[in-house]
C-alpha cells in the first residue's frame, strides 16, 4: 500500500495488526500540524479459508480495536458486495455504543477494487445508497439493543457516503502475467493516497503518550466485551 513494506500475498497472510510509523518530509510538515502518521495494517477478514466461532471472535475484536484506534480506516473490499464486512461494522459500531468513557473519533473509508466499470456513475450512486441504507439499519439495529440515541452510521462512525466512497478498476488490462498494468488504477491510488492526505490534514495530531493511553483504554474496554456474539441479521 503506497510503498509500504508490510507483507502481501493472496489469501490471509497477515497475522494480527502491523503498525509502521511514517515520516513526514519537510515539504508536507509545512500542510500538517504533525511529524508522522501511523499505518497500521491487519489481517483479512472473514477469511474463506479461515471458519468457526473462534475467527468470528477474532475478526470482530481486530475490527473494533483497529477502527477505534485510527482517524480514518479503509475498508478494502473486493468487488463490489460489502454484505460481510457489513456484519463486522454493525459489531464494530454496537461496541463502540458500550465504549462511553474511551475517546473515540473513527471514520470509515470504503474501497471497492476489482470493480468493473468505475466510470458507470448510476449504478455506482445506486451501490453507495445501498450500502448507506444498510449502515444506517444496522446501525439502529445496535442502538435499539444498547438502548442508544443513534439513528445513522455516521452517529457513530464519521461517514459520507457521497465522498467516502472509492471504486478501483482491476489492476490489470487483460490476463496476468502478461497483461500490463491498467493506467486507471495508478490513478485511482493516487487520487486516494491526495483524499487520505486531505482527511488527514485536518487533523490536530496526537502525541505518543496520549496514543498510549488511548490503546491502553481501548484495549481495556475490549477486554470488556463479548465479540462472539452475533447481532440481528440485515437485509
Amino acid at each position: 500500500m503506497f510503498g509500504l513494506q508490510f507483507a502481501v500475498s493472496s489469501g490471509r497472510c497477515t497475522r494480527g495488526a502491523f503498525m509502521q510509523l511514517i515520516k513526514l518530509s519537510e515539504e508536507m510538515k509545512k500542510d500538517f500540524e504533525w511529524d508522522y502518521i501511523l499505518v497500521v495494517d491487519t489481517e483479512g477478514l472473514r477469511a474463506l479459508e479461515l471458519d468457526g466461532n473462534a475467527t468470528i471472535h477474532r475478526d470482530n475484536e481486530l475490527a473494533t480495536f483497529v477502527t477505534g484506534l485510527g482517524n480514518m480506516t479503509l475498508v478494502n473490499i473486493f468487488g463490489e458486495n460489502s454484505s460481510e464486512i457489513q456484519d463486522v461494522l454493525q459489531i464494530v459500531v454496537q461496541a463502540f455504543m458500550r465504549m462511553k468513557k474511551v475517546k473515540l473519533s473513527p471514520s470509515c473509508v470504503f474501497v471497492h477494487q476489482n470493480v468493473s466499470d468505475v466510470s458507470a456513475v448510476e449504478k455506482n450512486m445506486d451501490g453507495k445508497m445501498k450500502l448507506l441504507e444498510k449502515l444506517d439499519k444496522m446501525a439502529q439495529l445496535a442502538a435499539k439493543e444498547e438502548e442508544c440515541d443513534a439513528n445513522s452510521f455516521s452517529d457513530i462512525i464519521e461517514f459520507d457516503v457521497q465522498k467516502d466512497v472509492k471504486y478501483f478498476a482491476q489492476l490489470w488490462e487483460g490476463t496476468p502475467p502478461m497483461a500490463p498494468p491498467n493506467p486507471g488504477y495508478s490513478e485511482s491510488v493516487q487520487d486516494l493516497r491526495k483524499f487520505i492526505l486531505s482527511k488527514a490534514s485536518k487533523s490536530p495530531g496526537v502525541t505518543l503518550s496520549a496514543f498510549r493511553s488511548k490503546v491502553h483504554d481501548l484495549w481495556n474496554a475490549l477486554l470488556n466485551e463479548n465479540f462472539g456474539v452475533q447481532l440481528q441479521k440485515h437485509s
